[in-house]
């Protein structure tokens, strides 16, 4: 435990009343924000995360004002025993000064540099950003911003500095002056706090729950957390006999993320669309298509066979990640090849049906918030997760999406039905174009007969095929052989378009097959004449039918008296951003 060997090197526990410490068994979620008036007044930030607390020095103390930037300077990590310590550090030693418990909850993506987190304390409430500054030469601590997000409990730049209204301690109702002179806590103190505790709780029961100091590391969730919502209208779903199966809900590709309240956001996930279906026990896999893969995904059955229902049906992506924590499309592709499923993850977005209860026409916060406790009866060893949905401006979460590396985010009504097909309710924003593509033809490789060198693309237009250009990179030795044996059982003599293209004509002219095989393809925008731009291949897709595959175009719906409720909604969020007036907070 290094970083209790660098606390204890910081301190002698003979003169200072500090905590020892160590670390804790059963990590949880507390937070605990400590008004030091050392060498200079800051604010000590704690957030607990994997059994220590991480700090940060908040220089002017956290504002409650929206995109007013905090320098926190972050420091080395403290035991869970600092939560509770309110006292005077000895002048001369190591942070000589008087700690003060300013704010603290008792009860309960640190790597990439964002962290989005809720309080719910006496004073603090709602979401906050520590976001890491680049370092610069020298420096010898990580430089970080603490920045209060849009929400119910933020204040304008005019209204009263928290840190001026509330001062004193949350604990003992003391000010720093009676804590440096070892004044007992004031009687009254403990009646304010379950005055203040009184008003909180109203306060709670007129927005939507969050969790307490919930630490929202985008990249993975440890343990699913209910979703935003009241989850009550549940208690209203019709009864219904389990579906054999429900075409999934699609999203639309869009030009940017809505930053709206009512919108929720999800992590864009480059895998497999999955819709296990679980009845008395027994257990089906099944793709977007409906195929049945159970026999594919043993583990992941296995898990959902766990689950405490008689009966669901569910959506989600079964995902590869690597070592970052992203998933991959290659990765999935791989151990599928080898037959192995030991990596496999399965997000789950989604609860349409629950023990006889049809959830489709519920609103979709209701549906996660059922979903989050129906997992959260699970042990922690198995390989599904939550996907968790993010309250947070679309925009400010896609550029964290994209710096980190994600394929991009999927952005849901909050209150939206489950509706089957590609719709408005659901919105994806990508960080590169990407997306499926059927096979009409294929070059051979010029340095092996048996390999394919180039794949002919082509998407549907209103049921017939048209041209889209060609992806020549992206494949392995062992992948360009692979697919020279799946395409060549298909070749046809005359090519499956319309009309040949006029790029491939002559010496180019491929061998054409029958588009049946979907691919996914990565590139950089499409030419003016509809042709994609530096392609690259990334995976064959076996779970979607070549007939779906079309050129996926980013929609800015304009909001008019006849559109769809829905459609006037992402409208009017898009609308904004060509205005200029959403503007960035990071």
């Amino acid at each position: 435990m290094a970083w209790l060997r660098t606390y204890h090197a910081n301190r002698r526990f003979g003169i200072t009343a500090e905590p020892k410490g160590k670390l804790a068994r059963r990590p949880g979620h507390a937070f605990v924000i400590q008004k030091h008036a050392a060498g200079r007044l800051h604010y000590d930030l704690r957030l607990e995360l994997d059994g220590v607390m991480k700090s940060w020095a908040v220089t002017r103390g956290p504002s409650l004002v929206p995109g007013e930037k905090r320098l926190a300077v972050q420091v080395e990590d403290h035991p869970i025993d600092y939560n509770k310590f309110e006292g005077t550090i000895p002048q001369g030693e190591y942070g000589g000064g008087t700690v003060m418990i300013w704010e603290h909850d008792p009860n309960n993506g640190l790597r990439k540099g964002h962290l989005s987190f809720t309080l719910e304390g006496k004073k603090l409430h709602g979401g906050w950003h520590l976001v890491r500054m680049h370092g610069r030469p020298g420096e010898k601590r990580d430089n970080w911003l603490l920045i209060k997000q849009h929400d119910d409990a933020a204040r304008g730049p005019r209204d009263k500095d928290i840190l001026e209204e509330k001062s004193r301690s949350v604990v003992t109702g003391r000010s720093l002056d009676e804590i440096a002179k070892g004044a007992p806590k004031k009687r009254s103190a403990k009646k304010k706090a379950k005055k203040t505790k009184e008003t909180t709780t109203k306060r709670k029961s007129k927005r939507k729950p969050a969790s307490a100091a919930a630490v929202h590391v985008m990249r993975r969730t440890e343990k699913p957390k209910p979703a935003k919502g009241n989850s009550a209208a549940l208690g209203h779903a019709h009864r219904a006999a389990l579906p054999d199966f429900v075409k999934p809900c699609l999203a639309t590709l869009a030009e940017k993320a809505p930053d709206s309240d009512n919108w929720l956001h999800e992590i864009k996930f480059d895998g497999y669309r999955i819709q296990p279906r679980l009845e008395r026990g027994k257990v089906k896999l099944l793709t977007r298509r409906g195929l049945d893969w159970t026999d594919k995904f043993p583990s992941i059955a296995a898990a959902i066979a766990k689950l405490p229902a008689k009966s669901a049906l569910i959506d989600g992506e079964l995902v590869v990640e690597g070592e970052d924590g992203i998933s991959s499309f290659s990765l999935l592709q791989q151990e599928l090849k080898r037959g192995r499923d030991e990596r496999m993850l399965f997000y789950v977005f989604d609860l349409m049906h629950h023990d006889g209860a049809d959830l489709r026409p519920q609103p979709l916060h209701a549906r996660k918030a059922a979903l989050a406790r129906l997992l959260a009866r699970l042990p922690a060893r198995l390989p599904l997760r939550l996907s968790e949905s993010i309250a947070e401006r679309g925009t400010v979460l896609f550029k964290y999406a994209c710096k980190t590396g994600l394929e991009g985010i999927v952005s849901k009504l909050a209150d939206s039905v489950y509706r089957s097909g590609r719709g408005h309710d659901w919105i994806k924003t990508k960080c590169s174009d990407r997306q499926e593509f059927v096979v009409a033809g294929f070059a051979p490789s010029s340095a092996d007969a048996h390999s394919v060198g180039a794949l002919v693309l082509g998407v549907y237009d209103h049921g017939k095929l048209r041209y889209a250009g060609r992806t020549g990179t992206g494949f392995t030795h062992e992948s360009a052989r692979e697919l020279y044996r799946k395409l060549k059982p298909l070749k046809l003599e005359q090519t499956p378009f319309d009309t040949r293209p006029k790029e491939e004509r002559g010496v180019r002219a491929p061998v054409w097959v029958s588009p049946q095989m979907v691919v996914e393809v990565d590139f950089h925008g499409w030419t003016h004449g509809d042709r994609v731009r530096h392609a690259s291949f990334q995976g064959v897709r076996e779970d979607k039918p070549a007939k779906d595959v079309v050129h996926e175009v980013k929609v800015m719906a304009a909001a008019n008296k006849n559109a769809h409720p829905t459609q006037q909604i992402l409208g009017s969020a898009l609308s904004r951003y060509r205005c200029g007036r959403l503007k960035q907070n990071i």
